[in-house]
């Protein structure tokens, strides 16, 4: 089948960006002089240039009899809060929703700073942050009014951010995580994040020895000391970063709740080379670091059998197909990408499955675009010249070139 082929932070203030797309740590370090922000991978890659794709489809204007709408596009406000089954109540996340998140955007952190006023002439604190484009600030409310702690802050021009650092209000998030585990790498961040958590509660950071114990642990947190850190304390024990193991996927709502922070709906047109038309094609994507492999090994299986249509003989066979994972994972120096392009896939499995584990954020418009022109295509509309205007209009405002 030729369909699917192919972090970390350290707090130093409230500013972050993320430095390395792979890294499946907490990906967001918190730095003093950048306004940068990592937006939701809806296109699966960065875009320097806003107009870029625009530039791109104008490229075949003067080959094909089709009048491209870019000027012509409503402008119009856009709710982020998706309005299907995954909020239970108006205003509530599954639980494994925000695990999933997290796993894809969250940020386990531990701070140890000067301090003139302490004992030990340091401060330390434990930090959890989820920082998004502010184009996505419904999703942030929505864990806040979940998990009921933690507050929003506005971060610059374009990015918020959910901090939870009161001490009472972190053992909410401990004792979130703890029932809900995390499935990614960012599991071994967690386990870090909790011993130090730990270390606090017990006041052993206000003694010589647990202040050391705190920095050895944070060796190995993220991108592990600074360079004052290092200068400070040359002589402390370094800890070894817990090892990592993937135990599968917990349930249908993580899925939903990564796909919204690291998932990629991708609608592509270009030129036929055979004859006069244009092909239009899908791609439902993840990309990861290497190290998270198994986690889209996971999803390759776990997709058809979530999905109800497996109790069908449709879907017996798509799963038969989907466990041959090297057909739809593939790997590329330090990343591992996971991709769904066929169009019976897609159709079967990927647009049913998030029908019923929602999509949340600006994301779930494009999901929405996503499935229109996947029916679009079942239904030929693709290969009449009314039906390519209409997709090239959807395309021209998805992602990163929707209004909100």
């Amino acid at each position: 089948m030729s369909g699917w082929t192919n972090h970390p932070c350290t707090v130093i203030s409230q500013e972050m960006i993320e430095n390395e797309m792979g890294y499946r740590g907490s990906k967001s370090e918190l730095v003093s002089h950048t306004n940068s922000v990592k937006e939701q991978r809806v296109d699966g890659s960065w875009c320097k240039k806003p107009l870029h794709l625009r530039c791109t489809l104008m490229g075949f204007e003067r080959n094909y009899q089709i009048k491209i709408p870019s000027k012509q596009l409503n402008k119009q406000n856009y709710s982020t809060l998706s309005k299907t089954s995954l909020a239970f109540g108006n205003n509530k996340l599954n639980p494994w929703f925000i695990t999933g998140f997290a796993d894809a955007e969250g940020c386990f952190s531990f701070t140890i700073k000067p301090d003139a006023k302490s004992k030990l002439k340091w401060r330390s604190s434990p930090l959890f942050v989820i920082k998004l484009h502010i184009k996505d600030t419904a999703i942030l409310e929505l864990i806040k009014n979940t998990l009921m702690v933690g507050k929003i802050r506005k971060n610059g021009i374009n990015s918020v951010q959910y901090q939870v650092e009161s001490f009472n209000e972190l053992q909410v998030i401990v004792d979130h995580f703890n029932k809900y585990p995390l499935v990614t790498e960012k599991a071994s961040d967690y386990l870090i994040f909790k011993q130090c958590f730990e270390i606090v509660k017990q006041r052993e950071h206000l003694t010589e020895k647990g202040l050391l114990k705190l920095i050895g642990l944070k060796s190995s947190l993220n991108w592990g000391l600074s360079d004052s850190l290092k200068e400070a304390f040359p002589n402390v024990t370094l800890v070894s970063r817990p090892e990592y193991k993937f135990n599968g996927i917990p349930d249908p709502f993580w899925v939903a709740g990564f796909t919204s922070g690291d998932g990629s709906f991708h609608l592509n047109i270009r030129k036929s080379e055979t004859k006069i038309s244009h092909r239009v094609s899908l791609r439902f994507s993840i990309n990861l670091n290497i190290r998270d492999a198994e986690v889209l090994k996971g999803l390759v299986s776990y997709l058809p059998q979530a999905n109800t249509l497996n109790k069908t003989s449709t879907g017996v066979a798509l799963q038969g197909t989907l466990n041959q994972e090297n057909q739809y994972v593939s790997k590329s120096n330090n990343t591992v990408s996971f991709a769904i392009t066929k169009i019976s896939e897609i159709s079967e499995v990927v647009i049913p499955f998030f029908e019923k584990y929602s999509i949340q954020g600006l994301k779930s418009l494009d999901f929405a675009d996503f499935k229109k022109v996947a029916m679009m295509i079942g239904a030929k509309e693709h290969l009449t010249i009314e039906g390519l205007n209409r997709i090239l209009e959807i395309k021209l405002n998805m992602n990163k070139h929707r209004e909100w």
